[in-house]
């Protein structure tokens, strides 16, 4: 973390104490790796701005009592914004992870008022909401080039789109934009304890998404493009993808792949969905039942290939899919640890629990998170150091 600037650390120590409590002055600067002294610099203007507050001491084993530093108000916080191909979702997230309920409107992002609805959506919200935003935070299923903010997504029929600058504009408000995958491991690292630094998160629903972090950083790669596990080759004869490859492993085990598999089948009527798929498992159909274990061995075995590449100390698997998880399962375990080295078959699996705010509180954590992490231009970086100095 060398090189941060005294902004960027006073945004690091609101998101720090915002998701962890109260810290002292020592505390915070062992978690953020940086000197004490510059933590103090940092927090004696946080303080005077009425952004943190002394609230007391913590226990001493014979020093001198340390000061424990508080958040003032939780007036900051952060609108996150889920985009998918069919709708826009959006909630007010403040620094210690809690959403409000989230609203979900309409949208088809191949439209060619796509990016004028969005922008008129999220204003809006901004301009009628209730409380101060420190900023926007846009999850995405693509990648931000970050040297002139443009979006591509394939999946929403993106190329190079201006959407963050536009947002912007029409808000006057930092916006930060990140794959969805990767915006979910930015709000684990920030608000698990129990997660170590090198872990990966794989999604599974509509596509098959995965994270890596790496310390306190996302991986991207070299051009954001790391991570795209739902669009690795596992059958060269496949379907076409939305990529635009064949036999993606997304084509094998998406949602839309398990329900096409289901109507084939004749697990399904023609114009099946995935909820009557789901809800045939539960109910004990034996096929359904299989087509579920059948998709967790695909899911396990291209894991235990992620394993042997990236070594993470754990994988945690999430995403809409996992209300059914228990389905996945008798498929998946076997088959990634018959894929691993005996040395590694007890890796740890946390299987998380997907909610509706689950995506928002990913994307608002791109915002608080941003000192930890490359999220965002330099000029959205600046713009919340000074919205963190302007007080109350």
């Amino acid at each position: 973390m060398a090189g941060r600037k005294v902004g960027d650390l006073s945004a690091a120590l609101i998101g720090l104490i915002g998701a962890r409590g109260p810290l002292s002055r020592a505390e915070a600067a062992r978690l953020l790796k940086v000197s004490p002294a510059r933590v103090t610099q940092a927090t004696r203007t946080l303080v005077e701005s009425g952004i943190l507050t002394e609230i007391g001491t913590a226990p001493s084993d014979g020093g001198r009592p340390a000061i424990l530093l508080d958040l003032t108000t939780d007036r900051r916080r952060a609108l996150g914004v889920k985009i998918t191909p069919n709708h826009l979702a959006f909630s007010r997230v403040d620094l210690a992870g809690n959403a409000e309920e989230s609203t979900s409107v309409n949208l088809n992002t191949a439209a060619p008022d796509a990016l004028e609805r969005i922008v008129q959506v999220v204003g809006e919200e901004v301009r009628t909401g209730s409380g101060e935003l420190l900023g926007i935070g846009l999850a995405l299923p693509g990648s931000l080039d970050e040297a002139d903010a443009l979006v591509t997504s394939a999946v929403l029929g993106w190329h190079r789109v201006p959407l963050p600058d536009m947002l912007e504009h029409a808000t006057a408000l930092p916006v930060f934009v990140e794959n969805d995958v990767n915006a979910l491991a930015i709000a684990a690292r920030l608000y698990d304890d129990s997660l170590a630094e090198d872990f990966a998160l794989v999604t599974i629903g509509i596509g098959i998404g995965c994270a890596f972090t790496m310390g306190t950083r996302i991986y991207r790669g070299a051009h954001g493009g790391a991570g795209e596990l739902g669009h690795i080759l596992v059958d060269p004869d496949g379907a076409r993808c939305a990529c635009g490859l064949r036999g993606c492993l997304e084509t094998l085990i998406g949602d839309n792949a398990l329900t096409d598999r289901a109507v084939t089948a004749g697990i399904l009527p023609s114009g099946g969905t995935k909820d009557q798929l789901n809800a045939a498992a539960a109910a004990g159909d034996q096929r359904a039942l299989e087509l579920f274990r059948w998709a967790g061995e695909q899911l396990g075995r291209t894991l235990a290939s992620l394993v042997h590449v990236v070594d993470p100390s754990v994988l945690v698997v999430s995403g809409e899919g996992v209300d059914v998880w228990s389905f996945w399962e008798p498929g998946f375990s076997p088959a990634l640890r018959a894929h691993l080295p005996r040395h590694r078959r007890d890796l740890r699996i946390v299987v998380r629990e997907w909610g509706e705010d689950t995506w928002a509180r990913g994307a608002a954590a791109l915002v608080f998170a941003s000192p930890f992490d490359r999220v965002g231009s330099s000029s959205s970086r600046s713009q919340v150091s000074s919205l963190l100095h302007e007080g109350a």
